[in-house]
């Protein structure tokens, strides 16, 4: 009998090694499924975040790509009006609604001097060069400044100022 309790007793010490044992593999592999889920959220929230930061970045570019269109449509605009601004001048002048400064009028100064000196003066030919420089420097004045308000534009909202 004290074989056979001996006998029974070390079954169940091999019982409860065995059930210890599976016991110990069961928490160490619960522990790597653990990590391994921790590890893979990780991973999850990260991807998200990535995502986020570049539907971001999107949506930053997209506006900043609309805020450059609408600021070349209106250098554009400048650039036309300042055109059509020269093109007008040059029909005033030569209509006589406008006059040249005195400094570009001097055929004009000179022959107002006398009325003998104006019969015998040919005209010089020149009216119409005036006319057109005046109007040139004009709408090229204008077309600078529409071009450097653009520029300034675009700077600003490169750096990140004011849309």
């Amino acid at each position: 009998m004290i074989r056979t309790l001996v006998v029974a007793i070390l079954l169940l010490l091999g019982v409860v090694v065995w059930q210890r044992a599976s016991v110990s593999n069961a928490h160490r592999a619960a522990d790597q499924a653990a990590s391994s889920r921790d590890a893979m959220e990780r991973e999850r929230d990260a991807a998200r975040a990535e995502a986020d930061a570049a539907t971001e970045t999107l949506k930053a570019e997209r506006g900043s790509a609309a805020a450059a269109n609408t600021l070349a449509s209106k250098y554009e605009k400048e650039k036309d009006d300042a055109q059509k601004a020269s093109d007008r001048l040059i029909a005033d002048l030569r209509a006589g609604n406008q006059r040249l400064h005195q400094r570009w009028q001097a055929s004009v100064a000179t022959a107002e001097l006398s009325a003998a000196a104006a019969a015998a003066s040919q005209p010089d030919g020149r009216a119409d060069d005036r006319i057109e420089s005046a109007g040139r420097a004009i709408g090229a004045a204008a077309q600078c400044d529409a071009q450097v308000r653009a520029l300034q534009a675009y700077a600003l909202l490169c750096a990140g100022g004011a849309r």
